[in-house]
């Protein structure tokens, strides 16, 4: 009785150890479970900011190609950097707004850049300075016009109104020239009348007046003798006064003497001015006070009262023997407030012809003459000319015209000598 009791006892004790075990088991399999579920809504919770956060970005990056694209402008297409699908699979950007291609901008920032006359540069920054330092250059070059265009017009403005004062003097002079004329004609008038008077008088007396006549024929064969000695005089006188011009400053004396002068630049200053009579345009040989070499060719180009600017060419040796100050300066057709009377002799052809080269000597403030006579200091000798059967040339200085050149004591100058001191006009 007592044993079945017992049994029985035992059978309710496990039975409620194996519901417990149980129990315990799915109290442990749902708290793994759950851990699981919390992991994998964890996951999901990242997942999806990482997946807002991604569309976010994408949507910066479509704001930013468009907002990009529509600063620079300059529409195109974008497909990676080479590669292809290996590289970038399916992925396409083709549907964002403002696309553009970079080698095409980039051969815009470079054109643009040879267009401008800068040196490429890379990056937008870099091309843009370099434009701008280009456009502020243009504009201080532009500035730098601006002033000299204002010197020129205050420069045109000075020669105006001298030329206004020019042309006021010279009409005064031509209303006193004209009052004077008047009273002229009305003296000429006055004395007609006077001789009218007088020849009736002299018509009335003329029977008295045959022996005057014939004094006064002596008279005027004594007044012939003397006046023809007074012209030889003159001539004498002339050929002196010759000599003497070709004293004023010889060949072989310089004219002038360079007073200003910087090695490398190609102006100068010379001891020339308007006090000398210096016209502008005047060709200068350049010598060293020590060598009779010549060193470079100078041109005036502007006058003062004192001096000129002159402009230096053909240079023999810039380096170790630049045009300085002390440098002499030589032109035989020239020589300060001396005006030559110069004849030309021979054949003359162009470029240096007659007419040219008359107007060139003139334009040194040489007179050119078309006769040989007393007064011609210099025979400027051309080439020599054809002979009388137009086969051939003569010798110039075979002519009866060289020869009385020399009775004259002429100064002789071939053109082949001096032709570099004739500026032609271009």
């Amino acid at each position: 009785m007592h044993s079945r009791q017992s049994g029985a006892a035992h059978v309710p004790i496990m039975f409620f150890l194996l519901l417990l075990i149980m129990f315990l088991g799915t109290l442990v399999f749902g708290w793994l479970k759950l851990n699981e579920a919390n992991d994998l809504r964890a996951q999901r919770d990242t997942a999806n900011a990482k997946a807002a956060a991604a569309s976010k970005r994408e949507l910066l990056i479509q704001h930013y190609v468009e907002d990009l694209g529509r600063v620079i402008g300059k529409p195109g297409k974008y497909e990676g950097r080479g590669g292809g699908a290996a590289v970038y699979g399916e992925a396409s950007i083709a549907d964002l707004v403002g696309l553009m291609n970079p080698a095409e901008i980039k051969k815009v920032l470079d054109d643009g850049c040879r267009g401008a006359e800068v040196a490429e540069a890379q990056g937008l920054e870099n091309v843009l300075g370099a434009m701008v330092t280009r456009v502020g250059q243009l504009k201080a070059q532009a500035a730098n016009a601006d002033v000299a265009r204002e010197q020129a017009l205050a420069e045109k403005s000075e020669i105006d109104r001298k030329f206004q004062e020019a042309v006021s003097k010279q009409e005064a002079r031509a209303r006193e020239w004209a009052q004077n004329l008047e009273n002229a004609r009305a003296e000429y008038e006055n004395s007609r009348q006077e001789k009218d008077r007088t020849n009736a008088n002299l018509t009335q007396n003329l029977q008295e007046k045959a022996d005057q006549l014939i004094s006064a024929k002596e008279e005027a064969a004594k007044k012939e003798e003397e006046l023809r000695k007074e012209l030889s005089n003159k001539a004498n006188q002339n050929a002196a006064l010759t000599a003497k011009a070709r004293l004023v400053n010889p060949p072989d004396v310089a004219d002038g003497k360079v007073i200003a002068a910087i090695a490398g630049l190609q102006s100068a200053y010379i001891s020339l001015g308007r006090k000398d009579n210096l016209p502008n345009g005047t060709v200068f040989r350049v010598r060293n006070p020590n060598s009779d070499k010549v060193k470079a060719i100078a041109t005036v180009t502007r006058i003062e009262d004192e001096r000129a600017e002159i402009s230096l060419s053909q240079v023999v040796d810039p380096i170790g023997d630049a045009v300085r100050e002390g440098d002499l300066l030589y032109n035989e057709l020239y020589s300060p407030n001396v005006t030559r009377t110069i004849f030309l002799m021979g054949r003359f052809s162009a470029p240096y012809d007659k007419d040219r080269v008359e107007l060139l000597l003139k334009r040194l403030g040489n007179k050119v003459v078309t006769k040989l006579g007393p007064g011609v200091d210099t025979v400027l000798l051309g080439d020599n000319p054809v002979n009388e059967a137009g086969d051939g040339f003569a010798e110039v200085k075979d002519s009866a015209e060289y020869k009385e050149a020399l009775g004259l004591s002429a100064e002789f100058l071939p053109l082949l000598r001096i032709r570099d001191l004739l500026k032609l006009d271009r």
